[in-house]
C-alpha cells in the first residue's frame, strides 16, 4: 500500500534498506544516481553502503515524485566518507525500492 501526504518518512527505512541490501531482484538504482556517485568518485557499490548506512536521524522530507504524482520519495542527508550527500529513495507500486537520487548536497 501506498502512503498519501506523510507527515514523516513515507516509507520504512529499514524495509528500504533490506530492499537495497538484496540487490537488483528488488531494488533501482537509478542512472541518475550512478552518475551522481560517479561524479564524486565512487562505484555504485558505495550507494548500496551509503543507504545501509542511513539512520532515522538523518531523514529530511518527504515529497511527491514529479513524474508520478502519488508516489512519495523520502530525501535523506548523510555525510558519508568525505562527502555530504543528498539520496532520495522509494518505493514503487511492485515493492521494488528505487534509489531515485544519490549526489552531493
Amino acid at each position: 500500500m501506498l502512503p498519501s501526504n506523510p507527515k514523516g518518512p513515507a516509507y520504512d527505512l529499514e524495509h528500504i534498506q533490506r530492499l537495497v541490501g538484496q540487490g537488483p531482484i528488488s531494488c533501482v538504482i537509478t542512472g541518475a544516481s550512478v552518475e551522481g556517485a560517479r561524479g564524486l568518485g565512487l562505484e555504485q557499490s558505495a550507494i548500496v553502503e551509503a543507504v545501509l548506512e542511513l539512520t532515522p536521524a538523518c531523514f529530511y522530507k518527504s515529497m511527491e515524485a514529479e513524474k508520478r504524482p502519488g508516489l512519495w520519495q523520502d530525501v535523506y542527508h548523510l555525510h558519508y566518507l568525505s562527502f555530504d550527500l543528498y539520496i532520495k529513495l522509494q518505493v514503487d507500486p511492485d515493492g521494488l525500492a528505487i534509489v531515485v537520487q544519490f549526489k552531493a548536497r
